[in-house]
C-alpha cells in the first residue's frame, strides 16, 4: 500500500535573494521528502506576494523578519493567517525582550515558528527544507494531541517552563543540559527529593534563572539542539583550566558557575565572543 503524500505550498516573503534565485531555477514538478513524523510531503514553492495565494491549511508563508519592525508585523498577521507561518531571523533580533513576549503570547497551538540564523537574506534552500522537515510534524501534532512540546526554535523559556503555572521547571532544564535530578537539587540548594516533588517550586526560581539563560544557546547554534549539547560538553579553551584539564560549560555549570555560561551565550548571541 502506498505511503500518504501531503502536499504543502510555501510561499516566499521577503528579502532572501539567493533562496529565491535557487527556487526560481527548480523544475514545476513538487519536490518530495519525509518529515521528522514519518510522513512523505510534496512542496510547491511559490514567489508570489500573499494577497495572490489561498492561505489555507496546506499553505506555509516562509517570510524574512531580519528587524524587530518585521517580526513584530509578521507575528501580527500569524494571529488570523489560516497558513502556517515560518518566519528566519537574527539572534539578537530573536532576544529582544519585547519580542519574546510576544511570541510566548502565542500559545503552544498557533502555527508559527521562528528560525534563527546570522543572514536571513542568504538563507538555502536546504536549509528551508530542513526547518520545514522540523516543523511541519510539530504543527500537526498540536492540532491533533495533547502533546503541546516546543521545536527549539520557539521562546526558549517558554519551552523550559511549566504550562499550568508558567514558572521554569527544574525537570525540562535538567532535560536539555544532560542534568540529573540530584545535581539540579544541588544547583538550586535543595535535595533531590525535593526538586523532583516540586521541580517550579517558587523558591528555586531565582537558582534556575542563569540556567535559563544559558539555554540560549540553543538560539546561537541555529535551534539545533544537538550541536548546543556539542558545545555544553566539549573542553573550551575561553575557560580556565581546572587541575590540569580544560573545563567544558557543562564542567562550570556543575561547578554552580552557570551565570558564567549565561554571560557567555549573550555574548555569542549579540555578536560578541569575548
Amino acid at each position: 500500500m502506498p505511503e500518504p503524500i501531503e502536499q504543502v505550498n510555501v510561499m516566499l516573503e521577503g528579502r532572501m535573494p539567493h533562496l529565491r534565485q535557487e527556487v526560481a531555477q527548480l523544475s514545476a514538478a513538487p519536490r518530495r521528502f519525509k518529515a521528522k513524523d514519518g510522513l512523505i510531503y510534496e512542496i510547491l514553492y511559490r514567489n508570489k506576494a500573499v494577497h495572490e495565494l489561498d492561505l489555507n491549511l496546506g499553505t506555509v508563508v516562509f517570510a524574512n523578519a531580519d528587524t524587530p519592525a518585521k517580526a513584530e508585523s509578521i507575528i501580527d498577521s500569524a494571529w488570523a493567517a489560516r497558513a502556517a507561518v515560518l518566519a528566519v531571523t537574527k539572534a539578537k533580533v530573536f532576544n529582544q525582550p519585547r519580542l519574546q513576549n510576544l511570541i510566548q503570547a502565542m500559545g503552544p497551538t498557533t502555527r508559527f515558528g521562528m528560525v534563527v540564523e546570522d543572514e536571513p537574506d542568504k538563507i538555502t534552500l536546504a536549509k528551508v527544507e530542513a526547518t520545514l522537515k522540523e516543523w511541519i510534524p510539530v504543527w500537526s501534532r498540536v492540532f491533533h494531541s495533547k502533546d503541546k512540546d516546543h521545536s527549539p526554535y520557539l521562546a526558549i523559556r517558554h519551552r523550559l517552563s511549566d504550562e499550568t503555572n508558567g514558572r521554569l521547571d527544574a525537570g525540562k532544564i535538567a532535560r536539555l543540559f544532560g542534568l540529573s535530578m540530584a545535581e539540579m537539587g544541588t544547583l538550586c540548594g535543595v535535595s533531590k527529593q525535593s526538586v523532583h516533588a516540586n521541580p517550579t517550586s517558587k523558591g528555586i526560581q531565582e537558582k534556575l534563572e542563569p540556567l535559563v539563560k544559558a539555554a540560549r544557546g540553543v538560539l546561537w547554534c541555529g535551534g539545533d539542539e544537538s550541536k548546543f549539547k556539542t558545545w555544553l560538553n566539549q573542553p573550551n579553551p575561553d575557560f580556565p583550566e581546572y587541575e590540569g584539564r580544560q573545563l567544558s560549560p557543562i564542567d562550570l555549570i556543575r561547578m554552580g558557575h552557570a551565570q558564567v555560561i549565561a554571560d557567555k551565550v549573550q555574548n555569542l548571541l549579540t555578536g560578541n565572543p569575548a
